[in-house]
């Protein structure tokens, strides 16, 4: 298994639940060994989990970490990074997609679901960008998950998300979220 894989794997767990356990125990009903062996590149998962694993990602967003998960064998500086390198590939889409006006934005908050999942981490904002081909079902998507107050800046602000976006970069975004 390629360690860049389960490296943004781990992280986007840790975006998005309140454990590693409510994941693997919740989502893919295997055991803590199991999921300690897949985590160690020991062995890999059933193909339907890790459909399952996709889908902590956007569809566009599972290719980004495709591309990162392979250039990481060909790169070092990608290997020893690869959660950094996914972030700047999305923020680097995100604001082109912004620039050129081809993406339609919407705010996510899980506070607002009508079906409360009790693994999933409470209070998250996500700005959702889809980029829409007029075909259906065919859409590009990317998920920012950013700490609420940056909504409540940009919404009552008026800050330009695109400026929003240029003077903050990922690893800002990420050290504002911990």
């Amino acid at each position: 298994m390629n360690q860049a894989l389960i490296t943004i794997v781990l992280h986007a767990i840790k975006e998005q639940y309140v454990s590693e356990k409510a994941f693997y125990s919740g989502q893919l009903d295997i055991s803590s060994q199991s999921w300690d062996r897949w985590k160690k590149g020991e062995h890999g998962l059933k193909p339907d989990n890790m459909s399952i694993v996709s889908r902590l990602f956007t569809d566009y967003e599972w290719m980004l970490v495709q591309k990162v998960s392979r250039n990481a064998e060909i790169f070092p500086e990608v290997a020893n990074e690869p959660v950094r390198e996914y972030h700047f590939l999305k923020y680097q889409v995100a604001k082109k997609w912004l620039e050129t006006g081809v993406a339609k934005i919407s705010w996510k908050s899980s506070e607002k679901t009508t079906q409360v999942i009790e693994h999933r981490k409470p209070a998250t904002t996500t700005l959702r960008l889809v980029v829409n081909y007029e075909f259906w079902s065919y859409e590009d998507i990317i998920d920012l998950r950013l700490p609420s107050v940056i909504r409540y800046q940009i919404e009552s602000q008026k800050v330009d998300l695109l400026e929003w976006l240029s003077e903050n970069d990922p690893d800002t975004i990420q050290t504002m979220q911990k």
